[in-house]
């Protein structure tokens, strides 16, 4: 387990990290990081349960990604929130290999919040992710909607 001040712990931040988070795609799992200015940074490991159906799997693939990165951890500058979202490979990849992946990831991460969003963040597909998605992007609370009609009208253009 990372040290407790280093752990993301609250859902919301979880969501938060899912909606605003800039994605950085490696082979064996997927970074979203964010610049929040928190000291020190903060790190959670996701492993979703639509991808994997067994807890014991979802844990394996936890710990693995945990112990991957436990030698980073010194070197993550203060200032981001990180999730490692885990894929299917992480599973039956090689541990160096795992390990390159998320150093590769972090070395990268800096040069690529810097950059500019080129494209809106991705509409949630839960309602408190909705919720979360319109403070972020600035526009109006989700009201109640009939089963037929698009959460949001302006993407399904």
């Amino acid at each position: 387990m990372l040290p407790k001040p280093h752990r993301l712990r609250h859902e919301r931040d979880f969501a938060k990290l899912s909606v605003k988070g800039r994605p950085m795609y490696g082979p064996f799992c997927v970074l979203r990081a964010w610049k929040s200015g928190s000291t020190p940074s903060k790190i959670g490991f996701v492993a979703s349960g639509k991808m994997f159906k067994k807890a014991v799997t979802r844990n394996l693939i936890r710990r693995r990604m945990r112990e991957a990165f436990r030698p980073f951890l010194p070197t993550v500058p203060p200032g981001y929130d990180l999730i490692f979202v885990g894929r299917p490979e992480v599973i039956t990849s090689d541990f160096v290999a795992l390990r390159e992946s998320i150093g590769h990831l972090l070395e990268k991460m800096p040069k690529e919040l810097e950059r500019p969003m080129t494209r809106p963040p991705k509409s949630p597909r839960s309602r408190r992710g909705e919720i979360a998605y319109a403070k972020a992007t600035g526009t109006e609370r989700p009201t109640k909607r009939t089963p037929l009609e698009p959460r949001y009208p302006e993407q399904a253009k």
